[in-house]
């Protein structure tokens, strides 16, 4: 990839900030919205469960979030082989104590992970025949866990898509700090380079003066030897090689002034086209953050 570090940073950041979006918009597109009915194979065997999918995090964190809920109501909490609420409190799906199995599955390459909650009364495992107050119950209580973990997920996503955002945002500042400088120093160079320009003149002038008086000088004393006058011939000549010294150092001045007036130029032109692909990336990484927004608003 070709250009400055700076210009493949930013080109990098607008790369991730157009996946990170259009990933979120197929996430989005694909989240399930409400607990379903399924089973899964515990250790145990094969129980029927209330299952939700989810995006954007890992079998360890859900269990983790789950062991932390479960111990709130359940009279202890294993986590062996899955998490288990042992004696667990379910007043609304049950008068009696329950057991609540719970563990998160997640296929090889794939996006999206399954938590699955079996919960066992003393009527046998809540399933779609069960009594529908009960399955009900029982399907609110996972919900509401389930928006729960859902809005941590999503705070988080939130939270760093506004500290991305943030990052853009001085990014941009720094490059439009960036652009003073460089034109201020621009005007300073051009105002060197014409300093040099006169000073080039004035030097010219002097180095030619100079020279014609060392010349008379020399023809003067071929005619007529005289200490006084090899004095000021001596005098003469040092100061010509001077005003000649001062004449070259000013005509460098001015190109290395030119020269970078043009470098600085040419810098304030890529840094314009740098910050317009930064406004690019917060205008993009802005939707994000509003469509995060949003889908926080929406769990309920």
């Amino acid at each position: 990839m070709n250009g400055t570090p700076l210009a493949r940073h930013m080109t990098m950041i607008t790369l991730r900030t157009t996946l990170a979006f259009l990933l979120f918009r197929a996430v989005v597109a694909q989240a399930q919205q409400t607990v379903e009915l399924s089973s899964f194979s515990f250790s145990d065997g094969v129980h029927p469960t209330l299952s939700y999918r989810f995006e954007g995090t890992d079998t360890r964190y859900v269990e983790s979030f789950w062991k932390d809920e479960l111990k709130k109501v359940s009279a202890s909490v294993s986590s062996k082989k899955e998490v288990i609420g042992h004696g667990a409190l379910l007043p609304q799906v049950s008068s009696d104590t329950v057991r609540i199995y719970v563990v998160a599955e997640q296929r090889r390459a794939s996006p999206f992970l399954t938590a699955y909650v079996a919960i066992q009364t003393t009527a046998g495992f809540i399933a779609p025949n069960s009594d529908p107050t009960a399955l009900e119950a029982a399907r609110a209580f996972v919900m509401q866990r389930t928006n729960a973990l859902r809005r941590q997920l999503v705070q988080q996503e939130l939270t760093t898509a506004e500290n991305g955002l943030d990052n853009l945002h001085r990014e941009l500042q720094n490059l439009e700090r960036e652009k003073e400088r460089a034109e201020a120093s621009i005007g300073k160079s051009n105002e060197r380079a014409a300093e040099a320009v006169a000073d080039q003149a004035s030097t010219r002038a002097e180095a030619d003066d100079l020279a014609k008086q060392v010349s008379k000088l020399k023809g003067d004393l071929l005619t007529q030897p005289d200490p006084e006058l090899e004095k000021e011939l001596a005098r003469a000549t040092k100061d010509k090689d001077n005003a000649e010294k001062r004449n070259a150092k000013a005509i460098d001045t001015q190109q290395d002034m030119t020269k970078k007036a043009e470098e600085l130029a040419s810098t304030v032109k890529k840094n314009l086209a740098q910050q317009a692909t930064t406004q690019d990336a917060i205008a993009k990484q802005e939707v994000l953050v509003k469509a995060l927004k949003d889908k926080f608003t929406e769990i309920r």
